[in-house]
């Protein structure tokens, strides 16, 4: 028996070594593997030559990285610029180093070292239209401002500004980068310009027929307007992009779930419903399981809002569970702060408290500024409730100094948005200007020769034939240059009107600021940038809808009414006749008249009851404005102006006249009527001015 346990126990002791080794052998294998780098198919290994190896190498490595497997590139990419570096293939050299660049990027996410890269690239190819070396910008552009680096960013991105100028709208290269460039300003809250840019990119797809393309940037100019907080442009945008976006997977179920948060914010949660079920169908049917998971947050958000408190409990503890499994810390954090709230609901504070805490450390981690500012306040006002004030009020100074932070570098973002938006219309109105007077010079160059034929051909033939003949000619070409003239006149009175305006605007900004008032500073600058993008959306047409024009002069009014502390009323009628029609109309025609009725009836007058009101009416085939206040009247503010600004002259009117002549075509009846107004005592009661044009 003890021989049989001996010989036991050696067998014993025998397969353990046994299994020691093939475990040895298996780990050497792998970690010989590992040091070796990813394999390559057996395929390469059947070339010949380095030339043959090289071009196999950069077709595998671009396949990778179109499928999004990403741990060969690195490898393979070293392993392809060795050869090229060894056959001295400069072309290839720097494919293998922007692919490298890829790996750091995407894998890696070391973007100093992706910078690295992607400079070694460009002088490599020295064309600054060729692919690598507009990729290359590109990518560095966009890494610097994963990095925060504006400064750096911005010399990238002002070289593909001067690149995509020279392009027309239509090239896929301009399309492309003018996203790359919009997604740049948009992260760095320059939202104004960002939208130029994405729509710069929407219409170029549009040309081409890119419907996927045109979905993507529709989807993005979507979640560019949330940001905004303009949720019906939010969901406008995206329900855009979904027609485009049904046979692409991923932006299909992102945009949907979007539409279904933005209807939650509008407190609209039947929509929001039935958009979240579209994304969570997608996700489904394809397998995305990260997906169902955030949509799962969203249903939870819905059901904690409508109550349902039990079902929103059972999916946020499967969704969290879900999360800590995973690095996608964003929803996580979401999830956390939804779970706050459903706690809160619940009288809950002490699991209120716990989940923010949490929320709070993974945002400061992964710098989730919206949702570290979210947990802060939630926090504050959390154990404000509990009596734990010591602590709420350190929550409480640390979210209003966030949010102070934030609020300064928003205001900075706006103004230097404001800044490239004006010179955006300058340089576009100088452009303009500068292509209808080379055109009238070729007109009058291409007149002026016609004319010193037909002279020699007129005198050979007969004086008198020549001369009725030549007549007739002239008097045609006269008309034709009238009505040339007559445009560009047009285009240079509105490009005189809109810095006019623009100037006026800013002045008022820079008084709030200097009167170190915060809120109507940024409340005015807010309104100032939607009217500021209505008026490029319309520099660039002859005429533009009335409905439009009438609501860029009633945000005109607002902002007045903002720099003179609401100081008088305001009330606007458009007749239903026009409303219905399409009808169209020089942009902000009326608008000096109304500037006029303000600063020089209004601001000046100690009444009480001020009032503004604006009428717009169809009568035949004509327009008629109505601009009437209840200020001090013309008389007392030319008093005022001789007093107080004795060498001020005013082109607005002026300029606003010759506007209305040119588009009514020289029509018979008067144009503008002033009226001043009295009341019953014969004192002078307001203003009273009347403006009519062709009605087309």
């Amino acid at each position: 028996m003890s021989g049989f346990c001996i010989c036991f126990k050696k067998k014993q002791v025998f397969r353990k070594c046994v299994t020691c080794l093939i475990f040895f052998f298996i780990y050497s294998s792998i970690h010989a593997q590992e040091k070796a780098g990813p394999p390559l198919p057996a395929e390469y290994y059947a070339l010949k030559t380095d030339n043959e190896k090289m071009l196999f190498l950069m077709k595998a490595i671009s396949d990778s990285l179109d499928e999004g497997q990403l741990n060969p590139v690195l490898e393979w990419s070293k392993a392809g610029l060795k050869m090229a570096e060894k056959n001295k293939v400069d072309s290839l050299k720097g494919i293998f180093l922007f692919d490298m660049g890829k790996a750091y990027t995407y894998k890696y996410n070391q973007y100093d070292t992706a910078i690295f890269y992607y400079k070694k690239v460009i002088p490599y190819f020295p064309d600054k239209m060729r692919k690598y070396n507009v990729f290359s910008v590109r990518e560095i552009m966009e890494r610097y401002a994963d990095l925060g680096n504006k400064d750096s960013s911005f010399v990238y991105l002002n070289v593909l500004k001067a690149l995509i100028d020279t392009m027309p709208d239509s090239s896929p290269k301009k399309i492309t980068l003018s996203q790359n460039i919009a997604t740049v300003y948009q992260y760095f809250g320059m939202f104004n310009t960002a939208i130029y840019y994405f729509q710069a990119a929407i219409r170029g797809n549009r040309q081409i027929n890119n419907f996927r393309g045109l979905g993507l940037a529709l989807a993005n100019l979507a979640e560019l307007y949330n940001e905004m907080d303009d949720n019906e442009k939010a969901i406008q945008y995206s329900k855009q992009a979904l027609q485009y976006l049904a046979d692409v997977n991923q932006p299909y179920m992102q945009t949907a779930g979007n539409i279904a948060d933005f209807y939650i914010d509008q407190g609209n949660y039947d929509s929001a419903l039935v958009y979240l079920k579209r994304s969570s169908d997608m996700a489904v049917k394809i397998g995305n399981t990260e997906t169902e998971i955030s949509n799962q947050v969203i249903l939870a958000r819905i059901f904690i809002a409508q109550k349902k408190y039990d079902a929103a409990q059972s999916l946020l503890d499967k969704s969290i569970a879900q999360l800590r499994l995973t690095d996608n810390q964003w929803v996580l954090s979401k999830a956390l702060i939804n779970y706050a709230v459903l706690d809160s609901s619940r009288q809950d504070y002490n699991a209120a408290k716990k989940h923010l805490t949490e929320a709070l450390t993974i945002s400061r981690k992964n710098s989730f500024l919206i949702f570290t500012i979210l947990s802060l306040k939630n926090l504050a006002a959390l154990l404000s409730r509990t009596g734990d004030y010591k602590n709420s009020l350190l929550y409480h100074n640390e979210y209003v100094k966030l949010k102070d932070s934030v609020a300064g570098e928003k205001t900075k973002a706006q103004l230097n948005d404001l800044e490239i938006s004006y010179n955006t219309l300058q340089k576009e109105q100088e452009i303009a200007l500068l292509k209808k007077d080379n055109d009238i010079k070729k007109l009058e160059l291409k007149n002026s020769r016609k004319t010193f034929l037909f002279y020699i051909a007129g005198f050979i033939i007969l004086l008198a034939l020549t001369g009725i003949i030549f007549y007739n000619r002239s008097r045609r070409n006269k008309i034709k240059m009238g009505k040339l003239k007559a445009e560009l006149q047009s285009q240079v009175l509105r490009s005189q009107m809109n810095p006019h305006f623009i100037f006026n605007c800013l002045n008022s900004i820079e008084n709030f600021i200097m009167q170190n008032d915060k809120r109507q500073a940024s409340d005015y600058l807010n309104k100032f940038s939607s009217l500021i993008r209505s008026i490029l959306d319309s520099s660039r047409n002859e005429v533009v809808p009335l409905s439009k024009d009438m609501e860029a002069l009633n945000l005109y009014v607002e902002l007045e009414q903002l720099r003179f502390n609401h100081k008088f009323n305001y009330k606007s009628f458009i007749d239903p006749a026009l409303a219905g029609g399409d009808y169209r109309v020089p942009a902000l025609l009326i608008q000096p008249y109304i500037e006029n009725a303000i600063v020089h009836g209004l601001a000046h007058s100690d009444e009480n009851d001020l009032n503004l009101t604006v009428t717009a009416s169809l009568e035949d085939d004509k327009i008629k404005y109505k601009i009437q206040d209840n200020g001090i009247g013309r008389n007392k503010s030319k008093q005022y102006n001789r007093h107080n600004k004795p060498n001020h002259e005013s082109v607005g009117l002026k300029i606003t006249e010759q506007r209305i002549f040119i588009f009514n075509g020289n029509k018979k009846y008067d144009p503008v009527s002033i009226t001043d107004l009295f009341d019953e005592h014969k004192n002078p009661d307001g203003t009273k001015v009347e403006v009519t044009i062709k009605a087309i």
